[in-house]
């Protein structure tokens, strides 16, 4: 399974939770090494998940707009 190739497993998922800046920023830094961010973000996308979590080194928010954009 493409998540256990993920830079965040074994990390506290607290980190992906959205509305703090930092953790958002911590949380996309940790996106930014890992080698499945895409196949993060299609399964995100797939499941139309908006929740205020990063996936894939994007927010909730920012994957609802992608997905609105497709």
């Amino acid at each position: 399974m493409w998540q256990d190739s993920a830079a965040c497993k074994g990390l506290d998922s607290r980190i992906f939770l959205s509305g703090v800046t930092s953790r958002v920023q911590l949380a996309k830094a940790v996106c930014a090494t890992c080698p499945v961010t895409r196949e993060c973000l299609a399964f995100a996308l797939a499941h139309e998940d908006y929740e205020p979590h990063v996936y894939g080194g994007l927010t909730g928010e920012e994957r609802k707009k992608l997905f609105a954009a497709a």
